[in-house]
């Protein structure tokens, strides 16, 4: 039995329920902005009622609450996403938290987990308290959709402290970085995907699907319109790009263009190994460290040399004809290096937000921001530049006022 009242500026419902020992108890779900609102959930509540859905939702647990999410929200979602909350759910599956009942769940609640998560509990390894946090989307989703599906009065985690965690700080890597990284992968069979990537800014997902079709030779375009991605079961699967912005169509370098076109065509993939199968995404990062560590080798070596000629001139050698080691950089780290390039150069964010692929400009100034300043230096020389223009304009024309009419004179 269930009745409506109004509170304020909205309406409660207000039912009864039968707790596990069969006593009746009363409860309040508040909020409804209009009295239609209120009558239609409470006919939603006589029908879950009536098919036997806990209405109340406090006996329910965790694992059927996260259950019934993915079953019924989760279909439209990409097959990797799906994936991903299928894995993390079985891992969840093996802890406390999936039988615990949805009533006795707190915002500390959500603290444990993470911590049993990083200790390795329930069979697994110790892992990070970034992948603890992705680990535990299902139930800080599910019990989210659930209230709003009114399965559940209140989401037990509102206000959980959600842990912070640092993310990886991309390596940039500098002009002479790139040229010895560019000059190292000469005749190297990752030559073409570091190319894409530090002079296309491609991702490598985005590499590992392009396809000879998706390149204009002629027009020296690049068309982004698919991605390979990997399950959690680490199978390859191929599918569309990130987001409707990712497919995109960008302009590259002639002299990149010049050697993809040399390449043979062993299959309809263009970054292949020599037998002429695709490249698996995990072997692009170790190819570019290995690449790093062959180039940090030789800068090791000249400048021990370096040290021993000075040593041997007995002369001190100046800090800067020694070489810094490149950062250890991925795969990842030349899309962000491509970026800079382009900042360097003077390119405005919105280019270089659709030459990546970006969904909005705000992610492109959230990830690259802190490498603008320059720019604002730069506006403001040439605002100088053209308050100096105008100043001259202005002083030629009152000399030139001030000249004599020689007609009327």
């Amino acid at each position: 039995m269930a009745y409506i009242e109004k509170r304020g500026n909205s309406y409660s419902v207000i039912y009864w329920y039968d707790d596990e020992s069969g006593a009746k108890k009363q409860k309040r779900v508040s909020g409804f902005p209009t009295k239609e609102d209120a009558m239609a959930a409470v006919k939603e509540m006589r029908m879950k009622s009536a098919a036997g859905i806990d209405v109340n939702g406090d006996r329910q647990t965790c694992g059927q609450i996260m259950e019934r999410w993915f079953a019924e929200h989760c279909p439209h979602l990409a097959g990797t996403t799906k994936a991903k909350y299928s894995a993390a759910m079985d891992r969840l599956e093996k802890l406390d938290i999936y039988s615990m009942p949805v009533r006795r769940v707190k915002p500390a609640t959500l603290s444990a987990l993470i911590a049993q998560l990083e200790s390795g509990q329930g069979g697994a390894r110790p892992i990070s308290t970034r992948t603890a946090l992705s680990l535990t989307e299902p139930l800080r989703l599910s019990l989210s959709w659930a209230v709003r599906q009114r399965l559940i009065p209140s989401n037990p985690l509102e206000g959980a402290a959600i842990p912070k965690t640092q993310k990886r700080q991309q390596a940039i890597l500098s002009d002479e970085d790139v040229r010895d990284l560019v000059s190292a992968s000469k005749d190297h069979p990752f030559r073409t995907p570091i190319l894409l990537a530090l002079y296309g800014g491609l991702r490598r997902e985005e590499v590992a699907a392009l396809r000879w079709q998706d390149i204009d030779f002629p027009r020296r375009t690049v068309t982004i319109r698919q991605a390979i991605a990997l399950t959690s079961q680490g199978r390859e699967i191929l599918k569309d790009t990130k987001n409707t912005t990712s497919a995109r169509t960008i302009s590259m370098p002639r002299f990149v263009l010049d050697e993809v076109a040399q390449l043979p065509r062993t299959n309809e993939r263009v970054c292949t190994a020599p037998g002429g199968a695709p490249y698996r995404l995990g072997s692009y990062s170790q190819a570019v460290r290995r690449l790093i560590q062959r180039i940090n080798n030789e800068r090791a070596a000249a400048n021990a040399k370096a040290q021993a000629d000075a040593n041997e001139k007995k002369r001190r050698l100046s800090p800067d004809a020694l070489k810094s080691p490149m950062p250890n950089a991925t795969y990842h780290d030349l899309r962000h290096t491509h970026a800079a390039m382009l900042i360097r150069m003077g390119v405005q964010p919105k280019v270089i937000q659709e030459r990546l692929g970006h969904a909005s400009i705000k992610m492109t100034m959230d990830l690259y921001g802190y490498l603008m300043p320059g720019l604002q230096q730069s506006v403001a020389d040439a605002l100088d530049a053209e308050f100096q223009t105008i100043a001259d304009g202005n002083e030629n024309g009152n000399k030139c006022a001030e000249k004599p009419d020689r007609a009327g004179a």
